[in-house]
């Protein structure tokens, strides 16, 4: 596996932000609102906030900003990526390090 894609496994290894991947993932392209997402999955908004900014680094989630209010959705581009590199790492010996 290359090593570009750990940011993104070391973001989504923690279980609120992949609960947040799979919610994002779930409602597609029209994406949620920040206290939307932080309602649902019963987490704190500030804290929630920064879970979304460690997706939002590690390029698995866009955000777009609209007055007061930020939307989030996933980077289908990435989340592809990433789910071919986890499959290419299945099926044969990947980079050292």
């Amino acid at each position: 596996m290359q090593l570009k894609n750990l940011p993104i496994f070391a973001a989504l290894g923690q279980p609120t932000r992949w609960r947040t991947f799979e919610l994002l993932l779930h409602v597609g392209e029209k994406g949620m609102l920040q206290g939307e997402i932080a309602r649902s999955l019963d987490v704190d908004k500030n804290l929630m906030s920064t879970h979304l900014k460690v997706l939002r680094d590690a390029g698995l989630v866009a955000s777009e900003k609209n007055g007061r209010e930020v939307t989030y959705r996933v980077t289908p581009d990435v989340a592809r990526k990433t789910a071919a590199a986890l499959l290419k790492a299945i099926d044969g010996p990947g980079e050292k390090a």
